[in-house]
């Protein structure tokens, strides 16, 4: 049993890997899947030679300068930045070395007044010690020698 040519011709198309137009199948336009026909890709034009420039007629070609460079990168915010965060370290550097200084002489100042109170005291000592050296005994030896003599009981008058 064979088909008859048109069944075979349904099922035929019916099967094809790429997509039919709706136009060229003779069944039923409801029973094809919706599909979009792809269109073919255009190729892009040919690039034209350029023209050769006589060089008299160049035009001049500006050089970029660094300043070009630096404008373009924006690099005038990020070295202010950069300088900012390096004057800021410097002070705070002078600053801890002023403290530095500070300390240390406030380290001499205290050895100097614990020595001014330590030589005070041995000159306390010393006035305390000249005050009480005079005794009695050696009174009496000064002013026998200079000529003292205590005066005679009964002598005066009484």
């Amino acid at each position: 049993m064979s088909m008859p040519e048109t069944n075979k011709r349904k099922n035929l198309d019916v099967l094809r890997v790429y997509a039919p137009s709706r136009g060229n199948l003779a069944i039923d336009m409801e029973t094809l899947p919706r599909t979009h026909v792809a269109e073919p890709v255009r190729k892009p034009a040919p690039r034209r030679p350029r023209p050769y420039l006589v060089p008299e007629k160049a035009p001049e070609v500006r050089r970029r300068t660094l300043a070009d460079i630096l404008r373009e990168y924006k690099v005038a915010p990020k070295l202010g930045f950069v300088a900012l965060a390096v004057a800021v370290a410097f002070a705070f550097i002078v600053m801890l070395s002023g403290y530095n200084d500070i300390s240390a002489a406030q380290k001499r100042i205290n050895a100097l007044d614990e020595q001014v109170s330590r030589l005070q005291s041995a000159v306390e000592k010393t006035k305390v010690d000249y005050l009480f050296s005079i005794d009695l005994g050696s009174a009496r030896e000064a002013a026998t020698q200079a000529g003292m003599t205590y005066p005679a009981v009964g002598s005066e008058g009484r």
